[in-house]
């Protein structure tokens, strides 16, 4: 039993205000998945001649910065 807890002890920081490295990377991640997708939706808006759909298209890509946004925040 002590073996066990010794070993998630060490997959977890010391500090909880830490993140460990593959939380960093799930961050990473998330961000760049973010930035894809809000430029993706800005693009499509900006090839779009529908109104309606362009309309969507910027809203969804702004969704998509604020998230990015908001994450960034948090990490600062």
């Amino acid at each position: 039993m002590q073996t066990q807890t010794a070993n998630t002890t060490t997959a977890t920081t010391s500090n909880r205000n830490m993140l460990t490295a593959k939380e960093l990377d799930y961050i990473k991640d998330y961000l760049s998945w973010e930035l894809l997708a809000m430029k993706k939706c800005n693009d499509a808006a900006n090839a779009c001649t529908d109104m309606q759909i362009q309309s969507k298209l910027k809203q969804t890509g702004e969704k998509h910065k604020q998230h990015y946004e908001t994450l960034l925040s948090h990490l600062h």
